[in-house]
């Protein structure tokens, strides 16, 4: 389930007056999500079934935002350091 809103992430992305790509940033948002999970090895839809933790949710958008602009783009620096107090590392 998305932890947020198809429209707060075009308001990030600056990509709220057209629907063209809706679809493009739906993907993009899974894979996010997907990333951010991954990367901090916790299943956040279970530990957290209100809402995730806001640093996870703005490391959702930094990365959408980033794979929006330039479709190849690498991980934004800082995403990573934003992650890093929720990473179960045992």
């Amino acid at each position: 389930m998305s932890q947020l809103a198809l429209a707060d992430i075009k308001r990030y992305c600056q990509a709220v007056d057209f629907s063209a790509d809706d679809v493009l940033l739906g993907e993009l948002q899974a894979a996010a999500e997907a990333f951010v999970q991954t990367y901090i090895r916790r299943d956040l839809d279970t530990e957290f079934p209100g809402a995730w933790p806001e640093p996870c949710c703005q490391a959702v958008k930094l990365l959408v935002a980033a794979w929006y602009r330039e479709r190849e783009a690498p991980v934004p620096e800082g995403v990573r350091d934003m992650l890093k107090p929720y990473r179960d590392l045992s």
